[in-house]
């Protein structure tokens, strides 16, 4: 590239103009997609995953290590879950209570 300082300016606001324009054109591309689309939270979606390079793993089945035992039936999966997420209300309001009991005890009358 020549040392020319005119030259040199001029090719970086230029590489800006074009970095511009190709936004905007993939901007009104993608936009396009959308909006044909049926389905625009799918259509969105597989143009995030095509721009990020993601790709959903369906190969793998999902797996939970439970006290030891690595469990891959989705039934059972769903079953724990939703044991934890029914119990650990109960769990945590049980455990502010003792707690609150303690701290009361401890409460000095003299």
């Amino acid at each position: 590239m020549s040392n020319n300082i005119v030259l040199k300016s001029f090719y970086k606001k230029y590489c800006k103009i074009l970095t511009s324009t190709i936004q905007l054109a993939k901007k009104l591309y993608f936009n396009h997609l959308i909006a044909q689309s049926e389905n625009k939270t799918k259509t969105a979606w597989n143009i995030v995953k095509s721009l990020t390079n993601k790709q959903a793993n369906s190969s793998e089945e999902p797996m939970l290590n439970i006290k030891g035992k690595f469990i891959t039936n989705p039934q059972i999966l769903a079953h724990t879950f939703n044991d934890y997420f029914s119990n650990i209300v109960e769990e945590s309001v049980t455990k502010i209570i003792k707690e609150d009991n303690n701290d009361f005890n401890k409460i000095s009358y003299k």
